[in-house]
Order: structure tokens, then sequence, then C-alpha cells
């Protein structure tokens, strides 16, 4: 994690999701890499959590995309689109009781042994991103780290008043 999403880290990635100001994505690319590396080895792969076809269609971008490839870009990694996600709606606009049952993710085919660094942009329970690493591990990843730009304070799936819906 790099920042809070109350402080700083969430001012740039409203700023991408929400007005699609790319300028920080190399920056924050190579601040994700720096994570990745102090979370062990160089890994295989790096790959995002997805969003759905239908936000993804609506904002024009795959904001984690753009994140992704900035980090394995850095890292000197390939970078695949190794999840898909079903249709349904977003995590944040679920109850808690539903973000704790995460999105339906499932593998695309990949190198089995691989190891996996998946980034995303925010972190609110930690289902989503545990939801990837299952599916990737069920495909035979050997192992999967995690690297993310922002993580809210709450720490019970909710945002502040102050902080918009994603």
């Amino acid at each position: 994690m790099l920042g809070r999403y109350e402080g700083p880290a969430g001012v740039l990635v409203r700023g991408l999701k929400f007005a699609n100001r790319r300028s920080p994505v190399r920056a924050l690319g190579a601040a994700l890499a720096g994570a990745s590396r102090r979370n062990g080895e160089l890994p295989d792969v790096v790959t995002w959590i997805p969003s759905t076809v239908e936000r993804r269609n609506r904002r024009g971008i795959e904001h984690a995309a753009l994140l992704a490839r900035a980090t394995g870009r850095e890292l000197g990694v390939p970078v695949r689109r190794l999840l898909l996600r079903a249709p349904g709606p977003p995590q944040s606009t679920r109850s808690l009781r539903q973000r704790r049952r995460g999105p339906t993710l499932r593998p695309r085919r990949f190198t089995p042994g691989a190891s996996v660094v998946v980034v995303d942009d925010v972190v609110t329970t930690g289902t989503s991103l545990s939801t990837a690493a299952a599916a990737l591990r069920a495909a035979g990843a050997f192992r999967v780290s995690a690297v993310v730009v922002a993580a809210t304070t709450a720490g019970n799936g909710t945002r502040s008043r102050s902080s918009p819906r994603r």
C-alpha cells in the first residue's frame, strides 16, 4: 500500500478513475514496483483486478490495467490479463456483507508455477485481492502477492462520508 484513500493516494486514485487523469500513472507504477520488490522475489508476471465490463466501457479505460502495465514496465516483467470478472455490481455499491463475498473472478490460462503480482487501486475489505489470489493459486500460481495504491482506514469495508464511492 502506498497510502491512505483519505489522503493524497486517494486523490490520485480518484483522479485516475473518475477524471481520466493519467499523468501520475508512471510514478505510481514505479512506486508499486518498489513495493513489490520489498515483498520478495521478482515476479514472473503482473496482473490486475479487473473492473466489470460495464464500468470499463463507461469509463473508457481499465485504470487498474494502466497501473499494472506501469508496474510491469518498471519491474521489467510481462503484464497479462490473468483474471476475468463475472458481470455484477461493483464492490463499492455492495453492503459490507456482500463485499466480503467478493467479486466472482476466474483465471485465464497461464504457465503453472508462475509467481504473480496483482495490482489494484484501492483495498477496502481485502476480499477482491483474496478472491484473486485464490483463483490464481487454483490455476497453478506458485506465489501470489499484491500491491495497491491506497487503502481505506475504516477497516470495515466502508468509506468515510467525505470519500466518494468508486
